[in-house]
């Protein structure tokens, strides 16, 4: 544009169009109720109210305001403009609508309306692809009767091909055109081909892979589809695409973190379930040997019942309901290692030291359940009549809870590359996932597990917890 020479917009000029318009009409009612006057009626106000509302009840009858403007925009961008579009002004309305995130309206909603202002249609209908490689309807605009099931795989295989705009007049039509092929009629379902509400469909592709589908309906101001409308559809069309495959990536992503999530709780449930049958087999084997024993048999029906307890914890942990668990608050450790040696004695000899006074913070659920994995991988990595050691000491300002064995060791190198990685174990039928979720556990209580182990010596497996000299029936805040 050169220096100094204004050139307006289509917005002003269509509103000065529409402003001379409504003076033009101001003055014929004008001049409509002046020729009443001369006359000499009886109700001469009663006229001319009935000429300005009947004036104005014809006009918007012949014209409604919606079309209206939409006549006036067309024939502005037809006789004073080069193009029909305001490339600048559509593009940034059509990203900021579909953009837009409203209250309770989703995306295939946006899709649906961003598209239908470029063409200003109040009619548009979102297909996406589904697995099958059909298009299913999936936005929220009225359907004909046969939608339902969607368009043969082939039809969309055929507009992923060609990536061209459907023009719904020349898919009616009784030949073959340029603008609808052969095999576009062929192949387009029937409910499609026969709607004359549909005007053009554009089709969503990313990356060379039709993402869905979006029907338009006719503007206010029926016309044909031009070579603007092509582009300016096939462009956004694309822009389109790339926030469905996004959120469709998303959305699969979510679905597989889900499974990943129940898998992940599903092997540390099989892990428990398996040191449990390990429990139990040991606990049957020694008492084979010493059920004469009265205090064996204690030890026995209280590692019974604890093992109940802790499998009906475990379905607990499969539901999609699971309680989570506790908040971490300040208690004494010692309490929590006697409970689990008692249960434990009847399956293996264990030795226990420490001071009850030492206070630690710590969410009880998780520390059991971290120590009891620890307990079972010393009980497995120890002698017969090798006991496994647990203790408790401060150390500084923190509190020590270690878990000593007298077992066979670990190898240095599985120690920095095997130890805490899912599913790596040196022991035969072992999963792996008992070291991993004990320090995980840990972790979330923001704690810490050290280890130290030698081959042929054994292996001292240490939690480590913040130290809390306070009261055990205080609460953490």
């Amino acid at each position: 544009m050169a220096a100094g020479v204004v050139s307006p917009s289509r917005k002003v000029v269509v509103r000065a169009l529409a402003i001379t318009a409504s003076l033009i009409y101001l003055a014929a009612a004008a001049m409509l109720l002046s020729a009443v006057e001369p006359l000499g009626l009886a109700y001469e106000w009663a006229a001319r109210l009935v000429g300005v509302f009947g004036a104005t009840f014809a006009a918007m009858l012949l014209m409604p305001p919606g079309r209206a403007r939409s006549w006036l925009k067309l024939q502005v961008a037809k006789h004073l403009f080069r193009h029909r579009y305001d490339y600048r002004e559509e593009w940034l309305r059509f990203t900021h609508r579909l953009g837009d995130v409203r209250p309770g309206e989703e995306l295939p909603v946006r899709i649906e309306r961003a598209l239908a202002d470029i063409v200003e249609t109040g009619d548009a209908r979102l297909l996406i692809a589904g697995a099958s490689g059909r298009l299913e309807p999936a936005g929220v605009g009225e359907w004909p009767a046969g939608a339902s099931q969607g368009t043969v795989a082939d039809f969309a295989r055929l507009l992923e091909r060609n990536q061209r705009i459907l023009d719904g007049d020349a898919l009616r039509g009784a030949a073959a055109t340029p603008a609808a092929t052969e095999e576009e009629r062929e192949l387009a379902p029937r409910w499609l081909a026969e709607d004359d509400s549909i005007w053009a469909g554009v089709p969503l592709v990313h990356g060379e892979r039709l993402a869905g589908l979006v029907l338009l309906g006719h503007p206010p101001v029926r016309r044909r589809l031009d070579w603007e409308d092509y582009d300016l559809l096939s462009v956004a069309g694309r822009q389109v695409a790339s926030h469905l495959a996004e959120a469709q990536g998303q959305e699969a992503l979510s679905e597989a973190r889900r499974f990943h999530e129940f898998n992940r709780r599903f092997a540390f449930i099989v892990h428990d379930v398996k040191n449990l049958a390990s429990q139990l087999g040991l606990v049957a084997r020694n008492a084979e040997r010493h059920a004469d024993n009265p205090a064996f048999r204690a030890d026995m029906v209280a590692t019974l019942k604890d093992s109940v307890a802790r499998l009906d914890g475990l379905l607990q942990r499969l539901s999609p309901q699971a309680v989570r668990a506790d908040a971490p608050r300040v208690a004494s450790p010692m309490a929590l290692l006697e409970a689990i040696a008692q249960r434990r004695r009847a399956q293996h000899p264990i030795r226990l030291t420490g001071r009850p006074d030492i206070h630690a913070l710590f969410d009880p659920t998780r520390l059991e359940t971290a120590l009891d994995h620890l307990v079972q991988n010393a009980i497995e990595a120890s002698p017969f009549a090798e006991p496994v050691w647990l203790s408790v000491e401060r150390r500084g300002l923190e509190v020590e809870i270690a878990v000593l064995d007298r077992g066979r060791g670990m190898a240095p190198d599985f120690l920095r590359h095997g130890l805490f990685v899912p599913f790596e174990s040196t022991k035969t039928g072992g999963f792996g996932i008992g070291a991993f979720e004990a320090r995980a556990l840990i972790a979330a209580m923001g704690g810490r597990l050290e280890v130290q182990s030698r081959e042929g010596e054994g292996t001292r497996f240490a939690v480590v917890l913040p130290l809390a000299d306070a009261p055990e029936e205080r609460l953490s805040a």
